[in-house]
């Protein structure tokens, strides 16, 4: 009995994965763990001969976790099933030491087949082990046997029983008791022993069998085959797991698998063979009883979850499996079977559902989200996909899966508030920015002009187009002062440093009004420390400086005046700085959401919709083995469905790793990198080489997606605007720094863009590469010409960090240096797609 432990953190995928092992009688599920480390535990108290394993789980990964086993129990196996790229499965399968891999999409149709292959191989390296000691064994004797002599021990009688034949007749008794044939052979090929259970496999008995040639169970068009065997042995090669078909006495073909070691004599020679032959007929007549088996499949589908039905044109519900009567709050499916679906749904979507029914019925697949009242009267938000499924009688009815989007549509609707109060932030902000009675701007850290409220403009008679855009100290303001303008300029650099600057300086109106004003430069700084932004701000004192000249000679009873306007300057600068303060947070928390709400979203996707549409595919699959049966008419139709299932899993898996490729947390950098090249190549005609050594390592996570977002877009740019059929991507580490470089043969750019773009007039994806390097303190460079552009990045690697090497990101100190000194590369890792 085959013991299995199935592990994964979706009681929908359990229990499917349950009802596709059930029939199978020879198998039994001996535990089930919902996270890695009760994974590990359960193996160490269950000893399973077989692990399912699912790679993403809680507390502990999937991969972890299959390493833990494999070391603690190396007799248990391990299968990975997951829902990720398959082509990352065989590496992280290879990685553990797992026996196998299974895509999720697939299960029904690839599980059974490969724990049937792993028990098989299971089975043979026990009978090699076994053939193995007994061969020992009998080394062991026989050089006993040649030290004594065969006359027994010195002073013995004739009479008494030799010792020595007790472990030949231990050996024999295990060759006997073994369900494989076992025989042995010379190096000419003529068989020299025979156990019970090759003459019941193949019908000879050993004296029919010894001394004939190993042609006697080979069937004529394999003898070559044969032929080719003894050559390997004569060698010295060992033969393991060969599958191949053998002739029974009658004739018979039978299918078996061959483990064949040579057999050495004292000088390691080889003499001749010894040959463990196993019968897998069996197993094709279990997969057989199981397409047989319909009960259990109509078991299968009334446990199904999700809500099944068959209905007619005219919205009479003909059948609704038990699973879509608890969903829509009914007692049982013979109270509803005959009512009228169109009264359950809401008087909105009654007239869309009618004509969705209809489209179906004549032919046309479809997909429908409505609105139900159940039978315990509340509301309920469904979604439906439909197929025409063709009567005996030659009408047409409506074959459908309904599923409960009720949770969905609310965190949908979250979602929007989310929107709204994340607009409702950024309003606050132009309220702030605008209605402050002081002049007020942003600058970048080089000193262009970015943005200036209201006042700046209409209190000075300017255009936003004259000032936005240029340097700060190259606007109309400054223009009659010379002085000014090189006080601003070197006043600058200085505040991008950290340093505020405050002067009062002239300037001039529109009409050329010459005007006096109370300027300040302010640095912005993130939640890191680091200066963002710059913040301009002045106060108009031209009346006060004509008034402090005008009435200097007054007397001291004016200074209390004069301090008053000073106190109210003052308190007006500290309103700006309060001002600036919230704008800096207000900016912070609308990225932090936005990252979240993208990661969280993707998270969605992948775990629930994912997980769903898995436990659908099996459901379906199963139900294509029923129609191939019994409704052969229908097979085409339901193949079409499960094609569009499977289509469905993939979009959404594509979807959700471009709107945060979960890879990045789960395996790293190069993997996430090598599916997004992989799916590039195969959705445009684009060459991609990836070059990014194996030993690369993690990185800090928001770090590692910083490298995968400008990748991505230095390879969107290449696939849009450079014409190049090829592009190549470099990633190297060294211990302080990382550098990227992507590189294409297109035409390449014009001087004078390559100019803008070095100057700093770059568009918005530059710009965005621009500003998530700035985060790590990172610099790009741009080359182009006619034989295509460069792209070269240099991000320095934080120096501190937590165990694990991941941060939640930028703000924290990270130290990702190897505990011990790396080896030098040996060889890098490169995928190469191609069209």
């Amino acid at each position: 009995m085959v013991r299995i432990l199935i592990v994964d953190d979706h009681e929908a995928i359990r229990r499917g994965i349950r009802s596709l092992l059930a029939p199978r009688t020879d198998w039994t599920v001996c535990g089930e763990a919902a996270d890695g480390i009760e994974a590990v535990e359960k193996a160490r108290v269950l000893g399973p001969d077989v692990v399912l394993m699912d790679v993403s789980l809680p507390q502990m990964d999937g991969v972890e976790a299959a390493r833990t086993i494999r070391r603690e129990r190396p007799e248990t196996d391990v299968i990975i099933v997951s829902q990720n790229d398959p082509r990352l499965l065989s590496r992280q399968a290879a990685e553990v030491g797992a026996r196998g891999f299974v895509s999720k999409s697939d299960l029904a149709r690839s599980l059974l087949r490969t724990i049937d292959k792993v028990v098989d191989e299971q089975a043979a390296a026990q009978v090699q082990d076994r053939a193995t000691a007994a061969a020992n064994a009998i080394k062991a004797v026989a050089r006993e046997f040649d030290g004594r002599g065969r006359q027994g021990s010195p002073g013995g009688s004739d009479s008494e029983a030799d010792p020595l034949e007790q472990p030949i007749d231990l050996l024999a008794a295990i060759v006997d008791s073994s369900d494989d044939a076992i025989l042995s052979k010379n190096l000419d090929g003529v068989v020299t022993s025979w156990n019970k259970s090759a003459a019941r496999i193949f019908g000879y008995t050993a004296p029919e069998a010894i001394g004939q040639n190993i042609t006697l169970i080979v069937p004529p068009e394999r003898r070559s085959e044969e032929a080719e065997l003894l050559e390997r042995l004569r060698r010295g090669e060992r033969i393991t797991r060969f599958q191949t078909v053998r002739m029974a006495k009658d004739g018979a073909r039978i299918s078996v698998s061959l483990t064949i070691s040579p057999v050495r004599n004292g000088a390691g020679r080889a003499i001749g063979a010894s040959t463990v032959v196993r019968d897998v007929t069996a197993q094709r007549q279990a997969v057989q009883a199981l397409r047989e088996s319909e009960e259990r499949f109509r078991a299968m589908v009334e446990t199904n979850p999700e809500c099944v039905n068959v209905m007619a044109a005219d919205g009479t519900l003909l059948h609704m499996n038990s699973g879509g009567v608890r969903i829509l709050g009914g007692d049982c499916d013979e109270a509803v079977i005959g009512t009228c679906v169109y009264d359950m749904i809401c008087e909105e979507d009654r007239d869309r559902y009618r004509a969705f029914n209809e489209r179906v019925c004549a032919g046309e697949k479809g997909s429908l989200e409505f609105g139900v009242i159940g039978f315990d009267g509340r509301r309920r938000q469904m979604e439906s996909h439909a197929a025409p499924m063709p009567n005996t009688d030659g009408t047409t009815v409506q074959l459908a899966v309904t599923r409960d989007i009720s949770e969905r549509k609310r965190a949908e609707e979250r979602e929007r508030q989310l929107m709204a109060e994340s607009f409702a932030a950024t309003a606050k902000f132009r309220a702030v920015f605008e209605q402050t009675s002081v002049f007020a701007g942003i600058m970048s850290n080089d000193g262009i002009t970015l943005e200036v409220n209201k006042l700046c403009l209409d209190g000075c008679g300017y255009r936003a187009d004259q000032v936005v855009g240029r340097e700060f100290w190259d606007t109309p303001w400054w223009r009659e002062f010379p002085q000014s303008r090189e006080k601003i300029r070197a006043a600058t650099p200085l505040a991008a440093q950290g340093l505020p600057y405050r002067e009062i300086l002239e300037y001039s109106w529109a009409d050329g009004t010459q005007r006096v004003v109370d300027f300040a430069l302010y640095p912005i700084l993130d939640e890191q420390g680091r200066v963002c932004f710059l913040h301009p701000t002045g106060v108009d004192i031209t009346i006060l400086k004509n008034t402090e000249e005008s009435y200097r000679r007054l007397t001291e009873t004016l200074d209390a005046q004069v301090q008053a306007r000073t106190r109210e300057v003052e308190a007006r600068t500290a309103d700006v700085l309060r001002q600036a303060s919230q704008l800096r947070e207000l900016s912070w928390r609308l990225l932090r959401t936005q990252d979240d709400e993208r990661r969280y979203v993707a998270r969605e996707l992948h775990d629930s919709a994912g997980q769903t549409l898995t436990v659908m595919g099996m459901d379906l699959a199963q139900l294509v083995d029923k129609a191939a049966r019994v409704a052969p008419g229908l097979l085409p139709e339901v193949e079409v469905v499960e094609q569009s299932l499977r289509q469905l899993q993939k979009e959404i898996r594509t979807t959700s790793y471009l709107l945060h490729p979960p890879l990045l947390d789960d395996i790293g950098l190069a993997s996430a990198l090598s599916w997004y090249v992989g799916g590039l190549a195969e959705r445009t005609s684009l060459g991609i080489t990836l070059d990014i050594a194996e030993d690369f390592g993690r990185l800090p996570r928001e770090l590692e997606l910083v490298v995968f977002r400008t990748v991505q877009e230095c390879l969107t740019n290449i696939h849009r605007h450079s014409g190049s059929k090829t592009a190549s991507i470099c990633i190297a580490r060294r211990a302080e720094r990382i550098t990227v470089t992507v590189e294409d043969c297109g035409h390449g750019m014009s001087r004078e863009k390559l100019a803008q773009l070095q100057s700093g007039g770059f568009g918005v994806g530059i710009a965005g590469m621009h500003e998530r390097l700035r985060q790590f303190d990172g610099t790009l460079s741009i080359k182009s010409g006619r034989s295509g552009t460069q792209i070269r990045m240099t991000i320095p690697i934080p120096q501190q960090a937590p165990a694990d090497g991941v941060v939640d990101g930028p703000a924290q100190p990270v130290d990702v240096a190897p505990q011990k000194k790396p080896r030098a590369r040996k060889s890098a890792k490169r995928v190469h797609s191609t069209h």
